[in-house]
């Protein structure tokens, strides 16, 4: 297994975090890391305290009181939202899911658009790996990426006429009030190794995972069955009140910058390096091992990695003398690459959906409750009028 150097600092913080670092000089780092974690902890919990008591506010004023400063904290948008986060660092399987939801959202010939805060876009195209994987697999849905993603909302419901928003990656973001709260959790490192920020990789703490309305645990098929009902048991027992379900993350196709698409099988037998930049880089390895692929070499490069031209030379370089065939990575990588091949191998993406394993129809009733709010037609015409 090869790292970039683009990928030794945060690779080395995950092996300590994660203790599978031994040795004095990690010791001392998860020591110091662990000093930390108590001022991030307060920081955290002043900022939820607030927005707690801004949600309190607003929902026991009443329409002829004065204004509470607080309730300023928390905006609406003008269409209903729809917010899909997580408790932790790095990947849970978020935008394979955030696809299944705006499909279904747009089978009910909806108007739906995603925003999100565009973290690690470039700065050629002010855009991330994220939204060139959404556009391209959702063409027909809005993606709008800015820190300020009330002001998307607006523009998405005034200029785009959008009726419904998909906050991607919203659970921390409490400034925009929301109508349906998601959380996915990565049933392969559900909690971030049990710490917070910086010894751990929880954004806050676990209680607080009773805000959300529904939990979906996913990449269920990387875990025994006793785990997956362990942690189930768990979470039953954090939040018994949420709509729980369960999801994998379902290979289908081979995809190529071209937009040419294989079938599945066509990869079997020929000797394959893997390569990505990615939050969750061993979820993507063990999803090609599932396949019974023959992968003889892997290479990680940093969350939402730019490729250069270096980097796509120095790939080529550790697996063309093994003996690679062909290079696979994941969408997100694929559609910042740019081109089909490499010194001579082709490059295939893996596309991935999102397929329930359990509790679907609840996950469809709660959406479709949301959905439930958007005026119809003749209802929008009588506002008008």
């Amino acid at each position: 297994m090869e790292h970039t150097d683009q990928m030794i600092d945060e690779q080395n913080f995950l092996e300590i975090v994660s203790r599978r670092r031994k040795g004095f000089p990690a010791f001392a780092i998860r020591t110091l890391l662990g000093l930390l974690t108590p001022a991030y902890r307060l920081a955290v919990g002043i900022r939820n305290f607030r927005f707690d008591r801004a949600e309190s506010a607003s929902s026991t004023s009443r329409p002829d009181s004065r204004p509470d400063f607080r309730s300023s904290l928390i905006r609406s948008a003008d269409v209903p939202v729809i917010s899909v986060g997580n408790l932790t660092t790095g990947g849970t399987g978020k935008t394979p899911f955030v696809i299944w939801l705006a499909r279904y959202i747009r089978e009910r010939e909806l108007r739906v658009a995603i925003v999100s805060r565009g973290y690690g876009a470039s700065a050629e195209s002010g855009r991330n790996d994220e939204a060139l994987e959404l556009e391209n697999r959702l063409p027909d849905v809005p993606h709008l990426q800015s820190p300020d993603r009330h002001e998307m909302c607006r523009i998405a419901a005034e200029e785009l006429e959008t009726q419904i928003v998909i906050l991607d990656d919203g659970f921390q973001h409490r400034q925009l009030r929301r109508d349906l709260d998601i959380v996915l959790i990565d049933c392969t490192n559900p909690f971030g190794y049990g710490r917070l920020l910086p010894r751990g990789l929880l954004r806050e703490p676990i209680g607080n995972i009773r805000r959300a309305d529904a939990i979906i645990l996913t990449r269920s098929e990387l875990v025994s069955q006793s785990e997956l009902e362990a942690l189930q048991q768990q979470i039953n027992s954090l939040h018994p009140k949420a709509t729980k379900a369960v999801v994998r993350t379902r290979p289908s196709r081979w995809l190529q910058y071209d937009g040419t698409e294989t079938e599945l099988n066509s990869l079997d037998g020929i000797n394959l390096f893997a390569f990505c930049g990615i939050g969750n880089p061993q979820g993507f390895i063990e999803t090609l091992k599932d396949l019974k692929l023959k992968i003889i070499g892997e290479q990680f490069f940093a969350d939402h990695h730019n490729f250069s031209r270096a980097d796509l030379e120095r790939i080529c370089s550790s697996a063309i003398p093994p003996g690679a065939r062909a290079l696979v990575c994941t969408h997100k990588d694929l559609v910042k690459i740019g081109c089909n091949q490499w010194m001579g191998l082709p490059i295939y993406a893996l596309i991935t959906e999102t397929q329930f394993v359990l509790n679907e129809e609840s996950i469809g009733k709660i959406v479709e409750s949301v959905l439930g709010k958007i005026p119809t037609e003749d209802e929008q015409a009588d506002m008008l009028d």
